[in-house]
Parts: C-alpha cells; sequence; structure tokens
C-alpha cells in the first residue's frame, strides 16, 4: 500500500488510548511532502532523545507524530502542543484542553467532547508520550525490540489503535520519509554533530540522568495508581463492612420476632391445654348428670332414647316406591316390609342388596331406613358443606342418609372401619378432612347399629 492512498483514507482516526487529527483528505502525497520534511526537520531531535531515554524507536516516535497531529497542523497540536492526541485520563493533573474530536465507533465517526492533556511544549508532549507507553503494561513486550515493524504491528496488537491499518500506516510512513535512519546510534552521533569521546561521555551521562528522570516519572505515576487502589480498596472495605452491619442487624431482628413468636405460641400452648382440660371437666360433669338423671331407664348411656332415634328425614317415595338420593334410587324399610321383601319386590338378588347397604346380615331395620336398591354414589350431589354428627348417629347411618358408600366416607375423614366419630363432630362428605375427627370415647361405643346397621338387642 503507498502512502497516497493511506493517506486518501478517512482522517480522523480512532485511536485505542489517542486522538489522530490529520491534515485535509484531499491533499496528495506531493502537498504532504513539504509538511512532512518540515515536521521531521524540527521534531527528529526529540524523537531522538526520547529513544536514548526510553528505547523506544524515534521512527515510530515521528511516524506517530506525524500521523496524529497532521503534521503540526491540527487544533491540539497548535492550540495545546499536543502532538499525540493523548486526553486526560485518571489522574492527570498537568492543564487540559477540551476538544470535540471526531473517532470511529466500529466504522462510523461520530463526535465526542473529550479533555486532552495540554503542555507547555512541543518537548514535554514527547516526553509524556514516551512516558504514557512505558508506565502501560500492555506494552512492556514492545521495549525487548527496536525494530519499528515490530513496534508498529505490537502498538496495533495492544489495542493502542482501533484502526485495522493503523500498522500499516506507521511503517508506509516511515519508509516514505525514511525515518529508519534515526533508529540507529550512528546515525544519532551523527545528528549531533559527530560526538567526540568526551561529548559522548557527556551524552551518556545525559541519558543516564534521563532514564532516571523517566524510571521516576514512571513511579510517580505507579504510585499514583497504587494510592487509586488502595482508595478503591477502602471503599470495598467500608461498603463490605456496612453489608456485615446491616446483616448483623437484620438478624437481630429476626432472632426477636423468633422470640416473639415462641413467646406467643407458648401462651397459646397455654391457653389450649387449660381449655381441654375445662372441656373435660365440662364432659365429665355431663357424664356425671346422665347417671344421676331419674330417666336414665329410658336412655342410653350417651343420652340417646333406648329406641332408634329419628335420624333419617321424612320423604314421599314415588309410584314405583322409591325416591332419589344423590341420584342413587331408594326406598324406605317399614315394620312390615324388611330386606327379604325389598330384594324379591325390586327383584335383586339379597346378597347384593347388603352389599348396596353396606350391611352384613339381615336384621330387620327399624321403620323409616333409608335403604337403596343400587350401589350408592362416590360423592354426594348439590351438597358442598360438612355434615355435624348428632346423638345417635354412626358411618353407616350417615351413609344412608346421604346415599354415599361408608367407605368412602371412611378415607375422606381418616377413619377405619369401626372408628366412630363423636357427637358433634364434622364428617366431609365430598371433601377430605385436613384430620380425623374426634372419636367417640367408652361411654359412646355402643351405637344404635353396628358396622352393619343392624339394631343392638
Amino acid at each position: 500500500m503507498t502512502l497516497k492512498s493511506l493517506l486518501t483514507l478517512a482522517i480522523p482516526i480512532l485511536l485505542g488510548q489517542t486522538l489522530v487529527v490529520a491534515a485535509p483528505t484531499t491533499m496528495t502525497a506531493e502537498e504532504y511532502s513539504p509538511l512532512a520534511e518540515k515536521y521531521v526537520k524540527e521534531h527528529y531531535t526529540l524523537a531522538v532523545a526520547e529513544m536514548e531515554r526510553t528505547s523506544i524507536p524515534a521512527s515510530i516516535t515521528l511516524a506517530q507524530g506525524m500521523l496524529e497531529s497532521g503534521y503540526g497542523t491540527s487544533e491540539l497540536a497548535v492550540s495545546a502542543n499536543n502532538h499525540f492526541g493523548i486526553k486526560c485520563h485518571k489522574g492527570w493533573q498537568g492543564e487540559t484542553y477540551t476538544y470535540h474530536s471526531s473517532e470511529n465507533d466500529n466504522g462510523t465517526a461520530i463526535s465526542r467532547k473529550s479533555c486532552f492533556r495540554a503542555y507547555a511544549t512541543v518537548e514535554a508532549s514527547y516526553q509524556d508520550h514516551s512516558d504514557f507507553l512505558a508506565s502501560r503494561a500492555h506494552y512492556a513486550d514492545l521495549f525487548a525490540s527496536e525494530d519499528y515493524e515490530k513496534w508498529a504491528k505490537g502498538l496495533l496488537a495492544a489495542g493502542y489503535a482501533t484502526d485495522p491499518n493503523y500498522a500499516k500506516k506507521l511503517i508506509a510512513t516511515i519508509n516514505t520519509y525514511k525515518l529508519g535512519k534515526y533508529d540507529t546510534h550512528a546515525n544519532t552521533i551523527a545528528a549531533f554533530n559527530n560526538s567526540t569521546e568526551e561529548i559522548e561521555y557527556r551524552e551518556t551521562l545525559a541519558q543516564l540522568k534521563s532514564r532516571i528522570q523517566t524510571l521516576e516519572s514512571i513511579l510517580s505515576q505507579s504510585e499514583m495508581h497504587r494510592a487509586e487502589l488502595d482508595e478503591c480498596l477502602a471503599a470495598k472495605r467500608q461498603k463490605l463492612a456496612d453489608l456485615e452491619a446491616k446483616h448483623n442487624q437484620l438478624k437481630e431482628q429476626l432472632n426477636e420476632k423468633i422470640t416473639i413468636l415462641d413467646n406467643n405460641m407458648s401462651v397459646q400452648y397455654t391457653l389450649i391445654d387449660g381449655l381441654q382440660k375445662r372441656l373435660q371437666r365440662v364432659e365429665n360433669i355431663q357424664q356425671d348428670m346422665l347417671k344421676s338423671d331419674p330417666l336414665i331407664g329410658y336412655f342410653n348411656v350417651d343420652g340417646t332414647p333406648k329406641e332408634q332415634v329419628k335420624i333419617f328425614p321424612t320423604r314421599q317415595l314415588n309410584q314405583e316406591g322409591v325416591f332419589y338420593q344423590s341420584g342413587r334410587r331408594a326406598t324406605i324399610a317399614t315394620a312390615d316390609r324388611n330386606l327379604l321383601e325389598i330384594s324379591r319386590e325390586y327383584n335383586i338378588l339379597f346378597k347384593d342388596l347388603l352389599r348396596y347397604n353396606d350391611l352384613e346380615d339381615d336384621a330387620d331395620l327399624p321403620s323409616g331406613y333409608y335403604v337403596y336398591v343400587e350401589p350408592k354414589a362416590n360423592y354426594v350431589k348439590n351438597q358442598t358443606e360438612p355434615h355435624q354428627v348428632v346423638i345417635g348417629e354412626t358411618v353407616h347411618t350417615i351413609s344412608q342418609r346421604y346415599g354415599i358408600k361408608a367407605s368412602k366416607i371412611y378415607q375422606r375423614n381418616h377413619l377405619k372401619k369401626g372408628e366412630e366419630p363423636a357427637s358433634g363432630e364434622f364428617i366431609f362428605l365430598n371433601k377430605v378432612n385436613d384430620q380425623q375427627p374426634r372419636l367417640k370415647g367408652n361411654m359412646d361405643t355402643k351405637a344404635n347399629f353396628g358396622g352393619g346397621g343392624a339394631r343392638q338387642r
């Protein structure tokens, strides 16, 4: 690629750490030549001095200064002596210059207001450029080489510029204006009027002093970076301490709430225990009252009449002698109409009739007892509320009353066959109870009907 073709590319070029502001793109290579030669003549000694001080090839420094300052004609170069477009960056304590720069963002030119470093002299700009590269760790490997091509490619690889052609442009500028001659010590000495041994000694001493100054400058910047890191670390530690304090505060508040809940639970348990004892005393009193009742001969030990309690509501039968409960056909037993007669009347096998009604034998049923002539349902139709057990009721009588299989009542209320709920307990018919209902005590073990619903003699 020729220098002319490189110069006609879009300028300015956004670099990773600097902003290149070049001359107008309409100029030809021949028109650039006088500007370039003038720039080299005025600034090559600065580049050579920086090479001797920091080992950065003079050709690289000159090429970067030429491209990035528009050969010394850019606004930054003229107004701020900034020949390398170095921005302020954190920690810069010198003079500044605000400038609307045109930068390349993924191939798109954008205008951005930025802060740039300002220098008292061009020499200060060259020195700061060298210190800038020497103080960044990602450029450290470049100082092991004196080859300007390796430097050009290394700067691009290290992220100095986003322009993929940046290295080619540097190399083309160096080759076109033969800047490589300033990279050799022989040419450097010749450029300073063929030094004698004494002059060489003085220059060597000056170079050592200059290197010491460079190291001191690098050390100063390192100390500045270290101070920034210490400040950041202190802020992080303070944030961590604040978080730990907040954590301890929340933990303490949570423990206080847990203690309050434990105390409240203890009070509730005490109240429940007291209520249970009072309830037990009331039940004992009720039992004593039943035992001392002068009419006890007419009632069972659980307070129910000796005769069957009428727990089946009266139902009207249709012409077929049946009514419907939970969608199932049922009839009513009477004194002169027992199970055997009902099985013959509806042409049902006697054993099937017993099975339909959860009965175990053919004992006579009391008058008004519901008898189903087909299997009972699994759910009670149009029933949303649980059934409250009254005195004298059993799982079997509840099953007959609602037309639901007894096994479903046992299952949904966590009962075993033979277990009977106490009076006043709620029995769930369609839903599953969350706990087993309280069972009848010793005095309630004898009900009017057993598992098969037969009357106790």
